[in-house]
């Protein structure tokens, strides 16, 4: 096997031009593939924290019952005694921040104007770390111990004409049917990224939410980790100090909540799919062809081979070393280039996109070269370098000895 190995690897460099030109062909397909499939992790990492941290945190925690009754009687699935269920899980390793939430919509007014808005009440202190992926565009973020200050979306600040240091007033119904009005000023405006979530977008203190509510209770507990790879080491935990309260509680992951993002992931992961597949095809047609010529021009070579005894299936496996082997060099020089490009997209601070649909605003985007986007194209390539041989190697076993001694 050995000798077999080693007659392979100098075939493949028998022809330099051919193969150089087969394996330049190769890191081309492989680097567009790596940094394509990088693009597209980058775009889930953004779309994923802008997500969690805006909105969702990694998870929330709701009174048993939450799913089925918080349209028809949310009163009765409110969370009573927080803090202390909070002050449990913040003590865990790993846990950035806890902080609970009272959410509700209403009518919000500046006297000239009024629209739709949707009201979420936090608590300012233990929001700092929601807050990396806010944009404040005016005004200064939710301080504590400013009970009436109030943030808005840059689109609702359009739609109502509220300036920083304007009252709003927000009509809403509390939890016992009676209808309800508290004010704000609005202390800053900022941009989340999403047009249609700014254009609703109101955050107060809790406190605030909770006289319009006319409730002491908060909705839910939001969890932040510090790294959302630990999610799912963290949640069995968390859960298990939730189990040691009276109360029983449900909780619900940010995936589980964000169902726009697995739509958004399954239509990335076809498109790249498509892309890949072509990129297979065009490799696989180009080691193909310097296959198929290396069978033309080594036929008396392959009868010489065959009347010392060579075996068919010796002959086909040489053939398919020979194309593993060009795509195992072409794929090991795709992984640098594909580190080169990245690195140059890094040095030079990114490529400037446009806002996507639905967005406010453009953004860097940058090639996250993982482990698995490249293990994804290695594996691609390797296999259809792989498939690319099967038939060069079939045609040389077939062919006949004399013939191929005459040539």
């Amino acid at each position: 096997m050995f000798d077999l190995v080693s007659l392979s690897v100098r075939n493949i460099f028998r022809n330099r031009r051919r193969t150089i030109i087969t394996v330049f062909s190769i890191v081309v397909g492989f680097s567009a593939m790596a940094c394509f499939g990088g693009f597209i992790e980058f775009s889930f990492e953004g779309l994923r924290e802008t997500t969690i941290r805006t909105r969702l945190g990694h998870l929330q925690i709701y009174a048993d019952g939450y799913s089925q009754h918080r349209v028809s009687d949310p009163e009765s699935v409110l969370i009573s005694e927080p803090d202390e269920v909070m002050a449990h899980i913040a003590k865990l390793p790993g846990v950035a921040a806890v902080t609970p939430r009272l959410s509700f919509s209403g009518l919000g007014s500046t006297g000239r104007t009024t629209v739709n808005v949707s009201v979420i009440g936090v608590d300012p202190e233990g929001e700092e770390e929601f807050a990396d992926f806010e944009t404040l565009v005016a005004g200064r973020p939710l301080e504590p111990g400013d009970p009436e200050g109030g943030l808005i979306g840059e689109e609702l600040r359009n739609g109502l004409g509220a300036e920083v240091g304007d009252w709003v007033t927000v009509l809403t119904t509390s939890f016992g049917g009676i209808i309800n009005a508290v004010d704000f000023r609005v202390a800053g405006v900022v941009r989340t990224g999403s047009k249609e979530y700014d254009s609703v977008f109101v955050k107060v203190p809790i406190e605030l939410a909770q006289r319009a509510k006319e409730t002491a209770e908060v909705e839910r507990i939001v969890v932040l980790l510090d790294d959302t790879d630990d999610l799912s080491a963290l949640q069995p935990r968390i859960e298990e100090v939730l189990s040691m309260f009276d109360d029983e509680f449900e909780t619900r992951r940010w995936d589980e909540l964000a169902g726009f993002y697995d739509a958004v992931v399954a239509l990335y992961t076809g498109i790249f799919t498509v892309f890949a597949g072509i990129v297979g095809v065009v490799v696989m047609f180009s080691v193909a062809n310097t296959m198929t010529m290396a069978v033309f021009e080594r036929t008396g070579e392959i009868g010489a081979l065959r009347a010392i005894g060579a075996r068919r299936s010796t002959l086909v496996a040489m053939f398919l070393i020979e194309g593993v082997g060009v795509g195992l060099l072409g794929a090991g020089l795709g992984v640098v280039a594909s580190w080169l490009i990245a690195g140059a997209v890094q040095a030079t601070g990114g490529i400037a996109m446009p806002p996507p649909p639905g967005m406010s605003q453009g953004f860097q985007a940058y090639f996250s070269l993982t482990g698995d986007v490249l293990r994804n194209a290695f594996a691609v390539t390797v296999a259809a370098t792989l498939v690319s041989a099967v038939y060069p190697a079939y045609a040389a076993s077939r062919i006949r000895i004399v013939e191929a001694l005459q040539q």
